[in-house]
């Protein structure tokens, strides 16, 4: 497996973000959608899952005898890298599923009676994100997870000897670029029970406090920090169709949502503007008020 091929694997014709109404107007009106620090997600085992993994495989890699001593030298650097704390660095991600009316996506990230999914195009996700970070699809399977970290490793064991031997006599980070890796492909490993999402993510790089879209807005119970990603200034905004979800009065939440892409210029799907937003009533029988 080719570590990097994974961030080019080509993207869902469309992707959905799963919102509230809160979330809709915030990104039509701001024409931008926001990236949570992964420490914040509702998976609290996010950023330790892969750190989990690496750790697994570094020992692993130490009692091989396929490896010199050469290797075994930038295995102990490594190690100490995957030290408490790691995840702390400030890498966010917004997330989208391949499916755009589930039942579970519903459930968690709908709130009551007032959901929707927001289709972008994917190939406009992937526009917005060059420069900025990647979107890429989350990976659930564990032995594809392990395939990956132990790759990942051992281009960075290759890459160290090669430095090491490069530049004998000066200072190098013994842990070459195994921390700025994870932090790039951590956030694509999830744990198997989160299948059903069908999740891809855009994965922002790490960025300062102080950039001027890292901010931070009220959570349940502390201040959540997230990265303000712009969706740009394309007519539609790079999406598609919204889905409108369960909801006790369809008829009036379908109106309205129309009402709003209109306020905001965004042509809506009808036999006279078939390039516009399609606005849709999930099929889901499902009532949650």
């Amino acid at each position: 497996m080719n570590v990097k091929e994974i961030l080019n694997r080509p993207a869902p014709s469309i992707l959905y973000h799963y919102t509230t109404q809160h979330g809709l107007l915030g990104i039509i009106n701001n024409k931008e959608i926001w990236a949570t620090h992964t420490q914040y997600l509702n998976d609290v085992r996010e950023f330790r899952h892969a750190t989990d993994l690496m750790r697994k495989e570094v020992s692993s890699i130490a009692n091989e005898p396929l490896f010199d001593q050469s290797a075994l030298a930038c295995l102990q650097p490594m190690r100490e890298a995957l030290r408490p704390g790691i995840e702390s660095v400030n890498v966010c991600v917004c997330s989208f599923s391949e499916k755009g009316d589930s039942l579970p996506q519903w459930r968690a990230y709908g709130g009551p009676a007032s959901g929707f999914a927001i289709g972008f195009s994917g190939a406009y996700l992937r526009q917005i994100s060059e420069g900025l970070g990647w979107l890429v699809r989350v990976e659930y399977d564990e032995e594809q997870q392990r395939l990956l970290i132990r790759t990942l490793l051992e281009d960075v064991l290759e890459e160290n000897r090669k430095r090491r031997s490069e530049e004998q006599g000066r200072y190098i980070p013994t842990q070459g670029n195994l921390v700025a890796y994870l932090n790039r492909y951590a956030p694509i490993l999830k744990h198997k029970s989160f299948k059903e999402e069908s999740e891809w993510r855009i994965i922002i790089r790490p960025r300062m406090c102080v950039d001027e879209r890292f901010s931070y807005r009220i959570g349940p119970s502390m201040l959540i920090p997230y990265f303000r990603l712009s969706i740009g200034d394309a007519e539609a905004l790079g999406i598609q169709e919204i889905v409108v979800g369960p909801t006790p009065h369809p008829k009036e939440a379908l109106a309205s949502v129309r009402g709003l892409l209109i306020k905001n210029e965004i042509p809506v799907f009808a036999p006279h503007s078939p390039c516009g937003v399609k606005v849709r009533r999930s099929e889901v029988p499902f009532r949650n008020w």
